[in-house]
């Protein structure tokens, strides 16, 4: 039996605990939050042993095994660093960080100590998102040549205006969803990237909406589009190869595409296990499970090339 603790109980956090449930072998232990509103209606939600008002004390718990870190982005580094330090194995939402060296300074700590480490990069673990890329390795669109997909929404207008999604050091689109993107791009194409455009939209100093075009030194390309601020919702993705295509409505978690091989198009479903969060607790399990210390779909290398990349951009879009 894994004994979790949750850091930060907000909506993604009471998502991920409504996961853990289906799990036999899992139990949300302890949660922590210095606002007392949220404890409380994780306590008469989901019951855990504990709760605590600081993440310090969540940490000193002897009975916590793996921590989930559900804390704005610009939080993460420090706290992954102290649940390391404390022993604990981490799960992380993404981004994991904000700058290469953070990755490489965390993902460095966990492998010297033998901690289990992930990035909650869900996408890599939806089902159907892993029957497609073990048929791109094998050739079925042969090699990719480009990567289209968009991921946008609203959300800026459902946010108080003091959300950490304005703030100038860790807000905008590219952080809270062009991460996805990003991550989606790198999973089927290995090439290093040799130029980033980014046609960006600004609102009080936050990138809002971003139009990105990438060019990799292997000749592949790559276009992505992610937004805050757009009532349109696309979700789409496509995935060009010398020999077909693949095809997603909702590229992040996909149930069904439709693959161009050929001149034929077939559809292919595959619909998730239990829901968007269940298959990536699973990686962490099997990880620990089996004294790994990252999992194959999204290891620590892949977490220190997406951020890598994402600070690229970042620094692109802002000029630094």
């Amino acid at each position: 039996m894994l004994h979790w603790g949750v850091m930060g109980l907000g909506n993604i956090a009471h998502r991920f605990v409504s996961s853990l449930a289906q799990f036999d072998e899992a139990d949300f232990y302890a949660g922590a939050s210095h606002n007392a509103q949220k404890r409380e209606e994780f306590k008469e939600k989901y019951h855990p042993a504990v709760l605590y008002e600081n993440y310090e004390e969540m940490l000193e718990d002897e009975d916590v095994d793996v921590v989930y870190i559900a804390l704005p982005h610009g939080l993460h580094f420090k706290w992954v660093m102290e649940s390391l330090k404390h022993g604990k194995c981490v799960l992380v939402e993404k981004p994991a960080f904000l700058t290469r060296e953070e990755a490489i300074t965390a993902t460095t700590y966990a492998r010297e100590h033998h901690l289990f480490f992930m990035e909650a990069m869900k996408t890599r673990f939806i089902p159907l998102v892993e029957v497609l890329h073990r048929q791109i390795e094998k050739g079925l669109i042969g090699d990719i040549v480009r990567v289209e997909n968009s991921f946008t929404s609203n959300s800026m207008d459902k946010v108080s205006p003091d959300s950490y999604l304005f703030d100038q050091k860790m807000g905008g689109a590219l952080y809270d969803v062009g991460v996805y993107n990003i991550a989606s791009i790198l999973d089927v194409i290995k090439s290093d990237v040799t130029h980033i455009e980014n046609d960006a939209t600004f609102k009080n100093g936050i990138d809002i909406h971003d139009k990105v075009t990438l060019t990799f030194a292997n000749g592949a390309t790559a276009y992505f589009e992610c937004a805050i601020d757009d009532l349109q919702n696309k979700r789409s993705g496509k995935i060009i190869g010398t020999k077909g295509s693949i095809e997603m409505d909702y590229f992040y978690r996909p149930t069904s595409a439709t693959v161009n091989y050929e001149g034929e198009s077939q559809s292919v479903t595959r619909e998730l296990d239990g829901d968007d969060f269940y298959s990536e607790i699973a990686a962490v399990h099997h990880g620990i499970s089996y004294i790994n210390y990252e999992a194959k779909r999204m290891s620590h290398q892949d977490t220190i090339d997406e951020v890598s990349l994402l600070e690229a951009i970042h620094e692109v879009t802002y000029g630094k």
